[in-house]
């Protein structure tokens, strides 16, 4: 997670208090709500049932993966754009952080 700030290429709707509503950059103005989605909530089911501590660590596993993947492919579905590394990252950091919320 070295050099988050070059990957903040997104905004999220603080303004609101939501955490995951993000609105990507390279998306003409649309706005997915990823907290509400059956594959992260299923991903934080499976992170709370698992004990571990770290949601990076989680993810680097083959359920953690498995729910990530599944996120990942609702969220192309939804029209957002993660094809690039730099949209990827951002997306992996907005989704690590709101796990960590959970885990609080």
């Amino acid at each position: 997670m070295k050099n988050i700030s070059i990957f903040l290429v997104n905004k999220v709707d603080e303004s609101r208090g939501e955490r995951g509503k993000t609105s990507f950059s390279n998306v003409s103005s649309m706005d997915w709500d990823f907290s509400e989605d059956g594959a992260y909530l299923a991903l934080c089911d499976a992170f709370r049932e698992s004990g571990e501590i770290s949601a990076m660590e989680f993810l680097a596993t083959g359920e953690g993966a498995f729910h990530f993947q599944e996120l990942t492919q609702n969220a192309a579905g939804e029209g957002i754009d993660l094809s690039d590394s730099e949209s990827m990252a951002v997306f992996q950091i907005e989704v690590l952080e709101a796990m960590d919320e959970i885990s609080k």
